[in-house]
């Protein structure tokens, strides 16, 4: 019997296989070299375009595209692999960026990336991005985000009124208003989403916007 070697395996089709998972190859000017088939799926974007040869600042915008760029450049310059952890479209997403040898000078960089909740056991290496991209979460209010977090972490709704120095009725308001917005009634289900997704009082102090430009988003 022949055994297999590593030539007999195709590594990207094995990564393309993944639907979760997104690998893509970029200079160290944020020029997009290569990406494999689900990377759009995984940031949202409409796979009708070509995103080879773009610049990351061409399909996010300016502050999204600059802080992954210094990542970038700062594995490039270090030759040590970074971890990521940033919050997408209302998802958690890790990202490892690791340096790529050519002629034993580091060019490029490999960025593997996908969707996971940062556990807090593994998170003392993990770099955090400063942006947070709510997606369909980014329509509510400050308060209505803490309202949201509180239930999905758990809370009753006296207890998130004691929390937030609000009465239980102003947070069945909060919560009427939250449906309304999210276009549903259910809101233990949201609620149960963003607990899943591991969302926090801290994350709302972080700079919010959304990532991706207009015109590379899905129809």
């Amino acid at each position: 019997m022949i055994e297999p070697t590593f030539k007999d395996i195709d590594f990207v089709e094995l990564i393309n296989a993944d639907a979760n998972v997104g690998v893509m190859i970029v200079s160290a000017d944020g020029h997009l070299v290569w990406y494999s088939r689900n990377v759009p799926k995984i940031f949202g974007a409409s796979p009708d375009h070509d995103y080879s040869g773009k610049r990351i600042d061409e399909i996010f915008h300016e502050e999204f595209a600059n802080e992954r760029i210094e990542w970038i450049r700062q594995v490039i310059s270090d030759g040590q692999t970074m971890r990521v952890s940033h919050l997408y479209q209302g998802d958690q997403m890790i990202s490892t960026i690791m340096p790529l040898e050519r002629d034993t000078v580091s060019t490029y960089a490999s960025i593997l990336t996908r969707r996971e909740r940062l556990r807090d056991d593994n998170s003392a290496n993990v770099t955090k991005s400063q942006l947070v991209d709510l997606g369909p979460l980014s329509t509510l209010s400050g308060r209505e985000l803490e309202v949201l977090i509180l239930l999905g972490h758990g809370h009753s709704v006296p207890e998130t009124a004691k929390l937030l120095h609000r009465s239980p009725r102003t947070i069945e308001q909060h919560k009427a208003s939250i449906g309304r917005k999210l276009g549903t009634s259910v809101i233990a289900d949201i609620a149960r989403r963003v607990g899943e997704v591991g969302l926090q009082m801290n994350d709302l102090g972080r700079q919010k916007f959304t990532a991706l430009r207009e015109e590379f988003r899905k129809p």
